[in-house]
Order: structure tokens, then sequence, then C-alpha cells
């Protein structure tokens, strides 16, 4: 049977999750879910369930913790170490998907009475914990969470700037463009749906359309800055006093990594302009030509060695040596470095 805790929590979540989207804190959801004849033992009974192990996250190992801590109740028999470990079962077991664990991260308000004690229950637990896999599974958790939890924050943050000053959205798009990502307008709709009033889902939406409307605006206005810049780049190379020196400005361009895709363009459409055309002389095709082909050529020297690697494997046309190449490139090499400790090689 399932503990306490365990029944009392699936009711608090499903009152954050459910489709209503009632802002109820979770000591509010827990008096709903006792109301409800859910909570049939006893506080004092929960705990022993809990030290029991009957159904709950908590571990023999980690019930020992429980016990020798005073944790004192936050909210209905709840101790902040229990409230922390079905935390805990939520988005290990429960809702594993990163999606669902932004629902309830977006309740800042309630997330902040917890944040700080739950990262110190996953250390905790990371510490007491023998097996190697349940503790990387929650190594693996509290950093998961914890980037989620500081990207919420900056989206919250941002949101709170364009609520607080509407008229300002454009400056605020021009100074934080980077931030309007996928992710900040995913939570802006986890907010739509986290209020019941009409008047405040309206007032989030319309304030996302604005965003959405000064980002375009923005994104255009660049965009045409990009053009005039790469087409003044152009004229300087056109305009150069040998064929040398156009050569050479186009390859100090691409050492200053500005040899961008609105200046590839023009010479791309130019040499194929100078190609088709029949009135131009061939001494300017051939010009035209190099500059391509300098281009070109700058492009594959400052393009990332993971562009080249795949260039490279899809080119081999004999199966078996694309196999070999694919096994090859896939090896650990000299790198010994951890840039994913989440990733794991092995030869298995």
């Amino acid at each position: 049977m399932a503990c306490w805790l365990g029944a009392a929590y699936r009711v608090a979540a499903a009152g954050v999750l459910r489709s209503e989207r009632q802002r109820l804190s979770l000591p509010q959801a827990l008096t709903a879910a006792k109301r409800a004849g859910v909570l049939e033992q006893q506080p004092e009974e929960a705990a022993r369930s809990v030290r029991a192990g009957q159904g709950c996250v908590a571990s023999p190992t980690t019930a020992k913790v429980i016990d020798n801590q005073t944790d004192s109740e936050v909210a209905m028999g709840y101790t902040m170490t229990q409230i922390c470990d079905r935390f805990i079962e939520f988005f290990m077991h429960e809702k594993p998907e990163t999606k669902d664990w932004r629902k309830i991260l977006v309740f800042r308000e309630e997330w902040r009475r917890y944040r700080p004690h739950f990262y110190k229950r996953c250390q905790v637990r990371i510490d007491v914990e023998t097996d190697t896999s349940v503790k990387q599974k929650l190594i693996v958790l509290a950093r998961k969470v914890k980037k989620i939890d500081d990207e919420i924050e900056t989206h919250m943050e941002l949101f709170t700037e364009l609520r607080e000053n509407p008229t300002d959205i454009n400056a605020i798009v021009a100074r934080r463009r980077k931030d309007f990502t996928g992710d900040f307008f995913r939570n802006l709709n986890f907010l739509v749906n986290a209020y019941n009033g009409l008047d405040e889902r309206d007032a989030i939406a319309r304030l996302g359309a604005k965003c959405l409307s000064a980002i375009h605006a923005y994104d255009c206005t660049l965009q045409q800055l990009d053009i005039d810049s790469a087409q003044s780049k152009f004229d300087d190379i056109l305009n150069s006093s040998s064929l040398d020196d156009a050569c050479d400005k186009i390859k100090g361009i691409a050492k200053a990594k500005e040899l961008d895709s609105s200046l590839v363009l023009l010479i791309n459409r130019a040499w194929a302009a100078a190609k088709d055309s029949k009135t131009m002389k061939n001494k300017v095709k051939d010009i035209m030509y190099h500059i391509y082909t300098t281009a070109k050529e700058s492009l594959k020297i400052i393009s990332p060695p993971e562009m080249k690697l795949l260039k490279y494997l899809l080119n081999i046309e004999d199966p078996e040596e694309r196999f070999a190449a694919l096994a090859s490139a896939f090896s650990p090499g000299d790198e010994h470095e951890v840039k994913d400790e989440d990733a794991l090689y092995t030869k298995a």
C-alpha cells in the first residue's frame, strides 16, 4: 500500500498539473486531499510508514538519515525531508520528462521555499547511497533540475521586467534578444495554463504576442544591417588594387571570423552571374572565379572540425570503408577531459 505521504503528494501534484491549473500552494493542496479522505493515517503513523519504506522513495539507507534528523513539521505532518523526498520521487520516477518538471518549477514562490532544502537533500541522498547506479541517477537528477531551475529563474526575471515595463518592450528586446528563446515562450505558455482568471491569462498571452512582434521587427532590422555590412565588405574586395590583394582581404575577413552567410551569398551570386553572362569578358569571369574559390577555401578553414569530419564521412562511398571510418571517428582519442559527465564510452 502506498504510504500516507505518497498518496498525499500525488494528489498535490495532480492539483498542480490538472487541467484547471488552480494556483494552490502545496499545503493548500494537501489540505484539500485530507478533506477528500485521502489521508487516512495520522501524521505519526505516516512517519512510521515512511521509515518502514512502504512504497516511498526513501531507501533503508536514507531512512536511517530521516530517523537521525530532528526535522520539524512544515505543513500538516510533513517534514521538509519528506517533502524533498517526494520531489525526488516525482522528478525521478513519476514524471521523468523535463517538460513536466517545468510545469512544477514555474510556481516560483512555492518552489523557492523548498529549493535550497531540495538540493541539500539530494546531496545527502548522494552521500549515503551505496548503490552506484542509484547514486549516479541522483547526481544527474540534481544537475538537470538545477539547470532547468536556473533557466526558469532567468525566464521569470525577464517576464517580470516585461510586465513591469510594458511600454519598453522594444528596448528590452534590443538589449536582451538572446534571452527570448523558445524555452522562454514555452515558459509563458506554462504560466498561462497556471492561472484560472481569464484576465491574467489574456494579459500574459497579449504580452507574449507583443514580444513576438518586437522580435520580428528587431530581426528584420538586423538582417538588413547584415546585408548592408556584407555589401560594404564586398565592394571593398572588388575595389582592391589586384587579385592577390582581393584574395588577401577575403582571407583576413575569414580569419577575423567575419565571413558571414550574407557576404558568402553575395560572392556566390556574383560568380553565378559572371559565369552565365555572355557579355562579360573572360578576364572579369576569371577574377570572380578566384574570389569565389578563395571564399570557399576560407570557409573550409574556419569550419568546425565536426563539420569537416561529417563531410568526409558522407563522401565515402564504400559501405565497409565508411563503417570503419565511423568506428574510428567515435573511438576515444587523445582528449581525456570529460566534456559531458552523463556520456560514457564503452566498447560493448
